[in-house]
Order: C-alpha cells, then structure tokens, then sequence
C-alpha cells in the first residue's frame, strides 16, 4: 500500500515496463504513466488478504488522512460484514468476490471520498448479491450510507421491460439517487474501474457491451464531475476492448516515438531552466530582467503522457500519423496561486515563441467540470513543439481528483451545488420523458457534446452544445420564455430562431405571448432540456386535440338520448373504461382521448351511459348506407348543412381553430386534400383512427371508398372565412387575349392564382386551362364560376376534385 494522501495506488505485482518510463540513471526526468497504459490489471491493491487486517487498516489509513474526524469504527464494522455476506462468492477471474468491494474502498478513499462514502463502497454489492436488506444496512449503518447503497443498487427484474429498458431504467434510478448524494456517482464509477481493469475475464460479447457502455455513458461522467484521473482510464480500457487493433497499433506507435527520448530530456530541462530564479541560464538578452522572481515562490515542472485512445482521437481528427512529441507528451507547469499563472504564461513566452492561435483561456472561463488552466504551445531552443497546461496547485488537484478535491478544499457543500448545475437541469427534465430509450440517448448527447460559450446581456455566462440556437437559450433562461420565444438579438442584431450560436455571443430573447412550440422547433434545437420541454407541450396539445375531437363524438352520440349526461361531471367516464376495454386506472381525460385517437368507438361509451330505448338494426343501418350511396352517385345537392342520409342532430361546427389548431399544432378537423372543402360546400365527414375528423365535400369520388368509415355530422361555422385550395378546369377555344380575360376574372373576385397550366387540345383551335387558387368561401367561388362562363370562348368551367378521380362539375 502507498503512503496515506498518494494518487491511487498501482497494481502490488511487478507490471511490465510501462511506455514512456524513464531508464535508469536519468535524473530529474519523470514522465506521468496513466494507469491505464499498463498491461497488467490487477486492481490498485494487488492480492488483497482479507484475514490479516491489513487492506482493512490500509483502508482506515487513507480515510483518517482525508478525514480525520471520520468514523472509522463503521468502516471497520462494513469491512467484516462483507466478508461473511460476500463468503463463498467469487468472481469471473476465480479471486474471491469481497476482493471487488474491498478495491473499489480502497480507491474511493484514495481520491478522498469520506467515511460514508467509503463505506458504502465496501457494501455496494451486499443487497444485490447477499441476502442482506437495505433494512440491515440503515440499521447497522444508518441512513446516509443504506441510500448510497440503494442508489448503486440495479433494479429488480422486472418482467414486461426489456434487457435495454431494464438498463436504461436503473440508469435513470441512479440519476435520481445521484442527484441527491453524489457520492452514488463515485461509488459507481470507481465500481465500473475495477470492472473493467478485470473485464479480460468475460466473453467477447459482454466485453463489447460494457465496454460501449463505458465509454458512452460513465466515462463521460467521470469527466463531467472532473474526476481526471477516472475518466482517463475508463476511456481507455474501453477503448481496448472496443477497438482492439487499433489499441495495440496506437500504443505500438508511442513506443517508436519515445523510443529516443533525449529529445523530451532537453526540453524539460530547458523548461525548468525557464523558472530557475538562481540565475538566466538560457543567457537570454535582457539578462535579470526575464528571471523568474523569488518571491512568486517555486514552480514545479513535469511531463505527462496521453493515453493511447487521446493519442488517436487526435490523429483520427486531423487525419495524419504520429509524427511529433507534442502528439503524445504535454508538459504542466504548476505555480502557487492563479495571479503566478499568468506570471508564469508570459515568463514562458518571454524565453520561447508561442505558436499563433494556440493559446486557451480556461483560468478565466474555466470548462463546465471546472477545470481550469492556462494552454499554450510554444516552440523551444531546438526547435521542438511543446504543448503546456499552467496550473495553480488548487488547479492542477482539481483538475485530476475533480469534485472529490474540491471538497477537500473548500470544507463546504459549495463545490457540489456549483459542479452540478448541469445535473439538476437534467433531473429537470428527464421527469418529462417516458421513454427510457429516448431518455438514455438524451443523457448521451449532453454528456458528449461539444460546447459553445454564451453570454446574457447582464454578462452571465451559459454553455450549450455545439450547434444550439436561441431556442437552446430562451429554455435554460425559463420554460416560459422558451415557450413563446420568437427570434433574438445576438450581439445586436436580429436574428432568426434557426442561427447557430458562436462562442462569445451576447444574446437577447424576443418573445411573444401568443407564440407556441411547433414541430419544426425540434428540427433548430440540440439541447436536451429545450428538446424534452418541447416535446412534453407537443404531447399535452396533441392530447388536448384528441379530447376535443372524443368529446364531440361523443356529445353527437348522446344528442337525442335520455337522460342527458353532463360529462364535466366528474368521473363520469372514468367508471365505464373497463367496460368498454381501457385500464381500468383510466380517467375521463383518458377515456376522451381514446375516443379521438380511434381506440374505442364512441357509440359504444354512449351506450354506456344512456342505453337506447330502440337501437338502429343491421337492415337499418344497411338501406341507411344504401341511402347514401344513392344520393352520392346522383350528386343530388342538399341544402346546407345536411349530412348524408339523414339530418344532423347534433352537428360538429367547423370553426378556424378546429382547423387550423393553435400555435402550428393539428386541428380536430382535418379538410380532405382531394376535394378541398370550402365553406359553404355540403359536407360528408368520417372520423379516421390516427387523423382525426375528416371533411369531404359530398360527391367526393374518394368519400365513397370510406363509407364504411364511422360517420360524422359535420356544418360549417356561419360567416367562418378560410384560404382554401381549389383547381378549376376552363375549357376555351384557343383565341388571342383569352387568358388575360380570365386572369381579369380571378382578380376581380379576389382570387389569386398560385398556378396555371395552358394547353392546345385537337386541332389547336381548343385549349384546356388548368388554375390553381385559393377561395374564402363558396359564394366566391360560385361567383367565380359564373363570371368564367359570360366570358366568349369559354365552353365550360369545372371544379376538379383530385388529380386523377376524374372531373366532377359543381
């Protein structure tokens, strides 16, 4: 075991050399190994004995180093529960299993999780796998550490979710619980580590799966909690089973390139060189002048080495070969405090010259997981590329232990609330979607996205994914605002909701109270909360439609029975939903809805409620379709407002908002695009599962295919006005100024032509004109017609219904 307050602790068994280690003789010259560049795989603690006390106490140890008021009587007592609950069991690779618990313990301690933590570390397994209960826990070890466990702790099978709901379920179950205590997040992570270090034990397929799973969902975690030191390695055991060959041909390549590493020697040198306030051993011209002061205190030089897998997201980027040092190894200056940062940043490019456009501010706007440091790249003496990170030294702890240092830090539960912003604003959302694979991909695209910065006029600063538009900003300002935004105002200037933000924009919101979400809204925005919000409205207005479109089935149902039934009563309809094939949990909202969306009939919910004294037979019924049909072949036109077959008792008026629906969303009633209904025209309405009620004028070839549709009793709002599309079809000899005549006609009746199509039939002594318009109303229209008709040279004028019906005169 290392020393109490150590980074976590290397495998005990003698790895194999490890790339990039310095050889023996070589003073002064350490390079930073990630753990997972090692070959060998064996957890942090090597061969844990459970019987002679020694993790137990290696444990103890590194938590009273952290915490010294720590209870480290429950860290004992967790210690030897697990023992005698985990007895018998062991793992894939034949250890016994409590081996797991105890290095997944012994890391949290390392990183300087509490007491708490650490414990449940310890019993993370115990209700999973022991017949142990979260009972035994709370009461042997209170409440704090038994809902750590539970938030750890899978969901029981349960038999109707599939194996990927299942996942995505315990996944949300530990968002939940994370959300709460963070410390459910870093028991899971450092779970997930030693997991994978012994994953060379399981099957390829399961290899695979986890693995892809790692990488997309916990790695990123660990980075958004800033966890440095985690995250780097998960990345990489992932990236071993997932990408094998290109693992091993990555990881060949960095052993050829520090293959000489004279090279790397210098330039550290040269880099201490800079810092050294003993004397200006570059013999830099200015002398005393460029010497790094005493009294900014000792700054500490090192060299890191990149993972295999960040070695080839780079080159994969930039679509070249492994060719310089700076590929594989950055070097990291750390100073006593953030005003030396910047001391330090122009002591460095007063010796060296910096490469343009290289330099990165995250002191001053530090990333979301609130790292923070100063990047630049300079070119040194022998003309080597260096790529530099300057550091605090509470920078350069934060930036590899993340939120676990900075509580150590801080001694404050400020460090949480700030670092997990992000986190709150996904629990504010994930409620609203039901989905568990829609909410997985959702967690998946925040975690990974590029991010952009943006700023409120009032100089706040927000982060968004890469490619958010104002609808991803008006959302994270409020729901209300993103609601009715309607455009904003980038670095003053207007702009439209579909612009792109850029880093460094200022932006203002425009809204509108009679603005609404629309579909296409889904199209412009990348955020997960703005897309959840939207799609949660979409839902609720489509239900709201559903309802409307089930009540009037309804209410033309009951029209006529006795005795009349309020249905705002409530429960009215709730009562009759098993009866007539719903869950039996249904609501009256429920109920109508199932009405509008097609899934039960509305006759038989009416039946329900005021039974018929005489029901229509099958004969009846038969001669009234019969009836139908009739009067559909013989065109005969009734007056307005009367349905087929029989007189509306109870019709459904048409209005605009039942056509048009509000804010973009769908109406109730949906007008038939072969045959355009316009008001006034004598209506024959079906009601369709899925679409809703649709109008067709009467004598529409296609309302015949549908008689077997449900029918609705449809008229028209009186006065209501619409832009409706019709087609007319003029039949005219083919004489000079004719077709300006007939454009004259349109005019005059407010008509506006949107297409004309003008043929030569037979001889070329006829013509056939096609327009396309759009009509108010059906006087209009009819006035239209008639004025077409007096015109010379016109022989007929029809209305076409839809292209390929045929030609069916009004």
């Amino acid at each position: 075991m290392t020393a109490p307050g150590a980074a976590l602790e290397r495998p005990a068994s003698p790895p194999e050399p490890a790339i990039g280690e310095a050889a023996a003789g070589e003073p002064g010259f350490e390079v930073e190994i990630p753990d997972a560049l090692r070959t060998d795989r064996r957890g942090p603690i090597g061969e844990v004995q459970l019987e002679d006390g020694s993790a137990k106490a290696a444990i103890v140890a590194e938590v009273q180093h952290h915490h010294p008021a720590a209870d480290v009587g429950a860290i004992e007592r967790a210690f030897e529960l697990g023992v005698v609950a985990h007895r018998g069991q062991f793992r894939k690779s034949g250890e016994p299993y409590y081996v797991h618990p105890v290095r997944v313990a012994t890391m949290l301690a390392q990183l300087g999780v509490d007491g708490a933590g650490v414990t449940a570390g310890l019993l993370h397994d115990v209700v999973e796998d022991t017949e142990t209960t979260l009972y035994d826990l709370t009461e042997q070890f209170g409440r704090e550490v038994a809902t750590i466990v539970d938030g750890v702790t899978k969901l029981g099978k349960v038999p109707y979710l599939s194996r990927q709901e299942q996942q995505a379920e315990s996944f949300r179950k530990m968002l939940l619980a994370m959300s709460q205590d963070i410390r459910v997040l870093l028991v899971k992570l450092i779970d997930r580590l030693d997991n994978m270090r012994t994953l060379e034990h399981m099957p390829r397929d399961k290899q695979e799966r986890i693995s892809r799973e790692t990488m997309q969902i916990y790695a990123p975690l660990a980075g958004r909690l800033g966890i440095e030191v985690v995250h780097r390695e998960l990345q990489e055991l992932s990236f071993r089973y997932l990408e094998p060959a290109a693992w091993a041909a990555t990881r060949a390549d960095i052993a050829r390139m520090l293959a000489d590493r004279a090279p790397l020697v210098t330039s550290l040198a040269n880099l201490r060189a800079v810092f050294d306030n003993s004397a200006c051993s570059l013999d830099e011209p200015g002398g005393d002048d460029t010497q790094w002061p005493a009294e900014l205190g000792e700054v500490e030089v090192r060299m890191g080495l990149r993972s295999a897998y960040r070695v080839y997201q780079v080159l994969q980027g930039e679509g070249r070969g492994l060719d310089q040092f700076s590929d594989v190894v950055s070097f990291r200056i750390v100073t006593r405090d953030r005003s030396t940062c910047y001391a330090a940043l122009g002591q460095l490019h007063a010796y060296f010259q910096p490469v343009p456009g290289r330099f990165r501010d995250y002191v001053a706007l530090p990333r979301p997981n609130h790292y923070r440091a100063l990047h630049t790249s300079v070119i040194d003496r022998d003309g080597t590329r260096l790529e530099v990170q300057i550091r605090s030294r509470r920078m350069d702890a934060v930036a590899e232990r993340g939120i676990v240092a900075e509580w150590e830090l801080d001694r404050v539960g400020g460090a949480e609330a700030r670092r997990l912003a992000w986190l709150s604003q996904l629990m504010d959302w994930q409620q609203e979607v039901s989905d568990p694979s829609e909410f997985i991909e959702a967690v998946k695209a925040d975690l990974f996205a590029d991010e952009v910065y943006v700023f409120t006029p009032g100089g706040d600063i927000h982060t968004f994914p890469k490619g958010s538009t104002p609808i991803d900003f008006a959302f994270a300002i409020h729901t209300d605002v993103g609601m009715h935004c309607t455009g904003a105002r980038v670095n003053g200037q207007i702009v439209p909701l579909r612009y792109r933000l850029r880093q460094g924009d200022t932006v203002e919101i425009l809204t509108n109270p009679s603005v609404e979400p629309r579909e296409e809204w889904l199209k412009m925005c990348v955020s997960s909360r703005a897309r959840a919000k939207i799609k949660q409205y979409l839902r609720q207005r489509e239900r709201k439609r559903l309802r409307a479109v089930g009540r009037s089935l309804l209410e033309q149902e009951l029209a006529g029975r006795s005795p009349a039934l309020p249905l705002d009563d409530a429960g009215v309809l709730a009562e009759h939903a098993e009866a007539v094939g719903l869950p039996r949990e249904t609501d009256d909202d429920g109920v109508l809805e199932a009405i509008g969306a097609g899934q039960i009939v509305a006759a038989a919910v009416a039946e329900r409620l005021a039974p018929r004294t005489g029901a229509t037979t099958p004969s009846e019924e038969s001669g009234l379709f019969a009836r139908m049909l009739r009067r559909m072949t013989t065109r005969a036109k009734p007056a307005p407002g009367e349905t087929l077959g029989t007189h509306a008792s109870a019709p459904i008026v048409i209005t605009r908002e039942r056509v048009e629906g509000r804010g973009g969303g769908r109406g109730m009633i949906t007008l038939a695009s072969c045959c355009s209904p316009v008001p006034g025209d004598a209506l024959v309405g079906f009601f369709e599962g899925g679409r809703g009620i649709v109008a067709h004028v009467q004598g529409c070839p296609e309302a015949l295919e549908q008689v077997g549709e449900r029918r609705v009793h449809l008229n028209w709002e009186t006065g209501l006005v619409l832009d409706c599309p019709v087609t007319l079809e003029v039949r005219t000899a083919n004489t000079l100024g004719l077709l300006a005549e007939m454009s004259r006609a349109f005019s005059h009746h407010g008509v506006n032509i949107k297409q004309a199509n003008c043929r030569a039939i037979g001889d070329g002594e006829r013509a056939i004109n096609t327009f396309y318009a759009t009509v108010s109303r059906l006087e209009q229209l009819e006035s239209l017609v008639a004025t077409l008709k007096r015109i010379d040279g016109v022989g007929a004028v029809e209305r076409v219904f839809s292209q390929g019906s045929g030609v069916y005169p009004r």
